[in-house]
Formats: C-alpha cells, sequence, structure tokens
C-alpha cells in the first residue's frame, strides 16, 4: 500500500479540485469548475470522496459518468478528494 500526497491548487485554474456546492438532497462534489474534468477510457476521476468529522461518504466512477457525486450532509466544512488515474489524488483543502 503507497501513501498517497494529497495535491490541491487555486480551484478556479485546476480541473482537478473538487468544488463543493449545498443541493436540496445534501452536498453536490463537482470536479472542476469552469471546465468539467475528462471522463474518458484512459483519463477519469476514478472515485470522489467526501470527509464529514467520522464519517467518509465515496462514490467511485467510471468513464462516460460525470465527474460529480452528491452525498447526503448538510455539512458544507468538509473535506472533499477525487482521485484521478493519471494524476493522483486531489483535495479541496
Amino acid at each position: 500500500m503507497i501513501l498517497l500526497e494529497e495535491k490541491t491548487a487555486d480551484f478556479k485554474n485546476e480541473k482537478h479540485v473538487p468544488f463543493i456546492e449545498k443541493t436540496d438532497n445534501g452536498i453536490k462534489v463537482t470536479v472542476g469548475s469552469a471546465a468539467l474534468h475528462p471522463m474518458v477510457a484512459d483519463h477519469w476521476i476514478t472515485m470522489i470522496e467526501v470527509i464529514d468529522g467520522s464519517m467518509v461518504y465515496r462514490k467511485y466512477l467510471k468513464p462516460g459518468d460525470k465527474p460529480e457525486a452528491e452525498f447526503p450532509t448538510n455539512n458544507l466544512n468538509v473535506k472533499a478528494r477525487e482521485y484521478c488515474n493519471k494524476h493522483g489524488l486531489w483535495a479541496n483543502k
């Protein structure tokens, strides 16, 4: 098992940083804000997760899916992470 280091960047300029928004059902995490991350056979987001205290929510994705996930929490003060098969682990904080 390899410990992965989280990468972060300015969400306005980087398509890998998870972006969190409030929805009627909880929160929605989208990978990329101005331009969505590609979801093609050789370059895609494999999973999106939210860490809310001791609770972890995770959604696995495959090529062709939208790079987004909705989770049943109303807490906006969470850590969102995603894993890109080419560029590794990224976090919003």
